[in-house]
């Protein structure tokens, strides 16, 4: 179990991301205060923070060119507000506030430094300049590169569902850390695993290569690819009318799905830390469709059909554990 400090600390981190997305409501702003009061050690962490901050106010104007050129590869996109882009610099000195350990485990750092991300409750559908549509499930996180040879969408954690707009002269990649997919048609989902990238195609086609740039595969529509740094492979097939439906009501489909990696995805979704040993739960596999939008209940779900128990600490924690057999 995470140490009480760790706990505390990122529970301080959740309250600056609640805050901001909140507005600084005054609301939410007597929450905080109420929450700082619980003990000193809450006090001390939200001191760090605010101390962190203040360190790293300098910050600020570094981030404006990168934020110009965001502003440039979309149409009718209103420029950064100066308090959300004060806001990026609150963050990253937030997350600096946290121990080493916590941070490297967090969703968050790649998320806050993101050209554009959501968060854990958040789905967010844009526009692009060349008439693309790209969809973010929740606590996701792509840069965006578009220049006069290219349309590079990097996807640097979560899960997107891109529909490609028709542009002969200038290629459409998605690009994740285990490799590349050119998509030779209009519409799939790239997940961003921990060491494997998953594209789901539901129209046309994409060409998939691995990192090394020794694989190649065409995949179609109605296929399932797994892309590692070294290596492409199809894994089965996908219902394109059922992707579609999940992404439309916020849900995770899964069928035969290791649960393990159903947590994980469940816990990309919901703030805190969701904690269980993978090898105790590596027999244990699921069949459901669960509501992204509502983890708690997808959780409560999982428990009706697999022994499980589950324990909530405090909002940022619950622990799953496998239940002993039944004595005979």
């Amino acid at each position: 179990m995470p140490a009480p400090r760790q706990i505390i600390d990122e529970q301080a981190a959740e309250w600056m991301l609640r805050l901001h997305e909140e507005g600084f409501s005054d609301a939410a702003r007597l929450e905080f205060e109420c929450w700082k009061q619980q003990s000193p050690q809450h006090a001390a962490a939200a001191q760090r923070m605010q101390d962190a901050i203040s360190r790293l106010q300098s910050l600020r104007e570094q981030s404006a060119p990168a934020k110009a050129a965001l502003n440039a590869a979309f149409t009718g996109r209103k420029p950064t507000a100066p308090r959300k882009h004060i806001l990026r610099v609150v963050l990253i000195a937030a997350c600096l506030a946290l121990p080493v350990t916590l941070t490297l485990k967090s969703q968050y750092p790649e998320r806050w430094l993101a050209d554009i991300s959501t968060g854990p409750n958040d789905w967010k559908t844009l526009h692009l300049a060349d008439d693309s549509t790209l969809t973010l499930s929740g606590a996701s996180a792509v840069n965006v590169h578009f220049n006069s040879t290219e349309r590079r969408i990097e996807l640097l954690q979560g899960e997107i569902l891109v529909e490609v707009a028709h542009d002969r002269s200038r290629p459409f990649i998605v690009q994740t850390a285990q490799g590349t997919m050119r998509a030779l048609g209009t519409r799939f989902v790239v997940n961003h695993l921990a060491d494997t990238t998953v594209l789901s195609m539901l129209q046309s086609r994409v060409a998939a290569q691995s990192a090394n740039e020794q694989q190649t595969l065409e995949v179609g529509a109605g296929s399932k690819a797994l892309i590692s740094r070294d290596a492409v492979k199809l894994s089965g097939t996908v219902d394109p009318a059922s992707i579609n439906e999940a992404w439309r009501r916020h849900q995770l489909v899964v069928e035969n799905q290791p649960l393990d990696q159903v947590l994980d995805e469940i816990a990309r979704h919901r703030r805190g830390h969701l904690q269980f040993d993978r090898n105790a739960l590596a027999d244990l596999r699921v069949t459901a469709v669960l509501p992204l939008d509502d983890t708690d209940r997808a959780l409560q779900l999982i428990t009706e059909t697999l022994p499980l128990s589950i324990k909530t600490y405090t909002p940022w924690l619950i622990v799953i554990s496998q239940l002993p057999p039944p004595k005979k």
